[in-house]
């Protein structure tokens, strides 16, 4: 269950980070 909930979280965060990596490089090319 523990791995279960590690692998949420980790998915989360990198999901986030996504995000803002995107949003970041639509602004510049704007």
């Amino acid at each position: 269950m523990a791995i279960f909930g590690y692998v949420g979280f980790l998915g989360a965060s990198l999901g986030a980070a996504l995000v803002l990596y995107l949003g970041l490089t639509k602004i510049k090319l704007i």
